[in-house]
């Protein structure tokens, strides 16, 4: 039967058939794989002859011939690439709630979506991305904080396919691994030793005055790095003794970071330029993004352990702790918005209260009562 066939492949054998498209062209079709359906067959189950036979009459009719015999694919909907440019001209909207993600997020997304999601998966239809297809993605990821970050962003960009009726998504059995919680604190004596590295940095390198100073104010106020980086010299009111943020990390209604007596003096020793940005710079965002440099030169001089720039602001809460502040004060501080966020500092409370009910004890315990004699029977 002329149009019906076998092709042979290494591993493989299937029945084809060859129909005649309405515009004169030819369109080749799987019919099933050989051994799996018989070339001819009752009514019931039409073998590979029978469905042939109904595609080449279909294609004469000028009918959809894979139509006719169920082997027309369904749309499958937007592939990653597809939702992610979605996703951008949105504006990069929560996925939660309402409003936009913070421009220091959106770079971090943009910067993981073209590293590791749009070369690999990214070309995948939606509809055809399950937990077997997410996990052999990971696979390929080699560090573990980097496959939680790339899977938390895959599945909100199928998240946010679904909800804007983009495609139909499978669930993804896979959640990422909690994240590690630090608890690395510099102590008091050693905080103070860091910022007189600083200082001594500065007075050597006036010409990285921005950097190191900017390391100063971390441990000065327990900011996060993004908070510091990206002040504005508008933002700092003097009067008040605070840093205005228009947005934080866990809220769009901004918040002040309350500037001690020392912070703004190093806010008044940097050079005043016409640049909007405090810590300005000539790269894309307008400011200096990276202390990994700085930071380990004067961990270096300190003679300290290396922790995380990061830590700057738990050894901060330590310290704040450790002068006898409650965690409720700590948390209007530091800015969180959960008390949950500044329970991890609890047992350092503990600790406090240990030593002033020692002292309390100490001043108004009498003299010692001897202990009473155990009678031994």
């Amino acid at each position: 039967m002329r149009g019906f066939g076998c092709r042979l492949t290494p591993g493989a054998r299937s029945w084809i058939v060859q129909v005649r498209q309405p515009d004169g062209s030819k369109k080749r079709m799987t019919l099933g794989s050989v051994g799996t359906l018989p070339v001819e067959g009752p009514p019931s189950t039409p073998g590979a002859r029978d469905l042939a036979i109904a595609a080449l009459n279909a294609a004469r009719r000028g009918e959809d011939s894979a139509a006719t015999i169920g082997r027309k694919r369904a749309p499958t909907g937007a592939t990653l690439n597809a939702a992610w440019d979605f996703y951008e001209a949105a504006g990069h909207p929560k996925l939660r709630g309402v409003g936009r993600k913070r421009a220091s997020t959106i770079h971090a997304d943009q910067l993981r979506f073209e590293k590791y999601i749009r070369p690999s998966i990214g070309k995948e239809a939606i509809s055809r991305i399950n937990t077997a297809a997410v996990q052999r993605f990971l696979d390929g990821i080699p560090s573990e904080g980097q496959r939680n970050q790339c899977l938390v962003l895959l599945k909100s960009l199928v998240g946010f396919a679904g909800s804007r009726g983009l495609a139909e998504a499978a669930r993804i059995a896979i959640t990422a691994t909690p994240s590690r919680k630090m608890q690395n604190f510099y102590s008091a004596d050693e905080l103070a030793l860091l910022d007189r590295t600083l200082v001594e940095l500065i007075d050597e390198r006036p010409d990285r005055i921005l950097v190191f100073s900017a390391l100063r104010l971390l441990l000065l106020t327990g900011a996060r790095m993004g908070e510091i980086l990206s002040a504005r010299w508008n933002d700092i009111d003097v009067a008040r003794s605070v840093l205005r943020l228009a947005r934080d990390k866990t809220s769009n209604d901004g918040r002040d970071v309350l500037l001690s007596p020392e912070a703004l003096a190093v806010f008044d020793s940097l050079p005043r330029t016409r640049h909007a940005f405090v810590f300005f710079s000539p790269g894309k965002r307008g400011h200096i993004t990276n202390l990994a440099k700085p930071w380990d030169e004067a961990i270096r001089r300190a003679g300290l352990r290396r922790f995380r720039r990061h830590d700057l602001r738990h050894s901060f809460a330590s310290a704040a702790i450790s002068q006898g502040v409650s965690l409720f004060v700590v948390g209007q501080i530091l800015g969180h918005r959960q008390a949950t966020t500044t329970q991890r500092y609890s047992h350092l409370e503990k600790d406090v209260a240990r030593q002033a009910l020692d002292k309390i004890a100490g001043a108004i315990a009498g003299p010692k009562v001897q202990p009473a004699l155990k009678l031994v029977s």
